[in-house]
């Protein structure tokens, strides 16, 4: 069956979905496409854009590495008021790791399936960022015709932690609807779809970033449609969503995540010894199974 898979979460627990990634790679599993939403973008960015697990992981590395410099300056230093008197990071050195990261690729070019979920801060309009065209509902505008990492840094955006991009004259703010993205994967092809959910740690005291994701409802267990299942993923005591040097825990605790959970999920989506499409790897002609 082909398999897409929902990434969500905020902040570095999006890590856990490289974890998530590592897991499907061990047992020979491919997704057919995946979605980033909000920081899920990021770790989606990097799968869409061809990188191999090995390369992933480096670039987790890096952005642990980089740490307070991904800022564009000091904490409470050179940052500037939003029009509601918040502070908000510029975010200018993220889009260049993004870039760096994904190799500038037009997801025109990409070689794997991706999305990445906006909407126009005035109409609200659905804006779907694709690698490939599919059908779609009315009123939901589709574009093949943007870098990688930008559309990733597009679906990323967190007010007041991280604004919003322009895109066609208009700002664009994040897609939270765990619903949505389900059905747009289901609308390029795939048969089932894994919404794949770090959930912050409950024993420890959450920080700012992790109170504004359960704000916005993309951590919650929305109604979803059919032939879709949750996997979710506890975060360590010790990981904050504004942590980067936390990035690695939450990696490992997404494969664990998917090495405990997986297969519950997959049996309760119907996909209990399936085999999971694409069998046959770009670069090998042999059959792969799930």
């Amino acid at each position: 069956m082909r398999l897409g898979i929902v990434m969500a979460g905020v902040g570095v627990h999006a890590a856990a979905h490289i974890g998530l990634l590592a897991e499907l790679a061990r047992r020979g599993m491919e997704p057919y496409a995946v979605c980033g939403m909000q920081a899920g973008a990021w770790p989606a960015a990097l799968y869409c854009a061809g990188l191999d697990m090995e390369q992933m992981h480096k670039a987790l590395l890096q952005t642990a590495a980089m740490g307070r410099r991904l800022a564009d300056a000091p904490p409470f230093a050179g940052r500037r008021r939003d029009a509601h008197g918040g502070y908000i990071l510029r975010g200018r050195r993220l889009e260049h790791l993004l870039r760096a990261q994904t190799g500038d690729r037009l997801l025109a070019l990409c070689p794997r399936r991706g999305i990445f979920l906006c909407r126009g801060a005035r109409t609200g309009r659905p804006v779907v960022f694709t690698s490939q065209l599919y059908r779609q509902d009315n009123g939901i505008m589709l574009s093949m015709q943007a870098g990688v990492g930008f559309a990733a840094r597009a679906a990323m955006t967190m007010p007041p932690f991280l604004p919003p991009v322009e895109w066609m004259g208009s700002m664009m703010l994040p897609q939270t609807d765990l619903s949505f993205a389900c059905r747009q994967l289901q609308e390029m092809g795939a048969q089932r779809v894994l919404v794949a959910l770090p959930v912050p740690s409950h024993r420890k005291t959450p920080d700012a970033l992790e109170l504004a994701g359960l704000q916005t409802g993309c951590m919650w267990e929305q109604a979803l449609p059919a032939g879709t299942g949750v996997l979710r993923a506890a975060m360590p005591d010790t990981a904050g969503a504004m942590q980067l040097d936390r990035i690695p825990d939450c990696e490992r605790a997404g494969q664990e995540a998917a090495r405990d959970g997986l297969d519950r999920v997959l049996e309760g989506m119907g996909m209990a010894f399936c085999r999971v499409l694409p069998f046959r790897r770009p670069d090998a002609g042999r059959s792969i199974t799930g």
